[in-house]
């Protein structure tokens, strides 16, 4: 199982790989370690979703791709 990234770390302009494949960058972090607000960068599910802000769930977080 992969360890949990820590949403409290993440910075606005962080990019983030998420549980569906999709990618997304950060763009706000209330830094409670629950969720963040990201823009889809690419999501190969939903074609409608990239450039799109959404509440992302720390769940939902797979991995860090790049930080600011």
């Amino acid at each position: 199982m992969n360890e949990m990234v820590n949403l409290r770390l993440l910075e606005p302009g962080t990019t983030i790989r998420l549980a569906n494949g999709s990618t997304a960058e950060v763009v706000s972090n209330p830094k409670d370690g629950v969720w963040v607000f990201a823009r889809y960068l690419a999501s190969p599910s939903d074609a409608s979703l990239v450039g799109t802000e959404e509440m992302i769930f720390a769940q939902d977080v797979v991995a860090v791709l790049e930080t600011p």
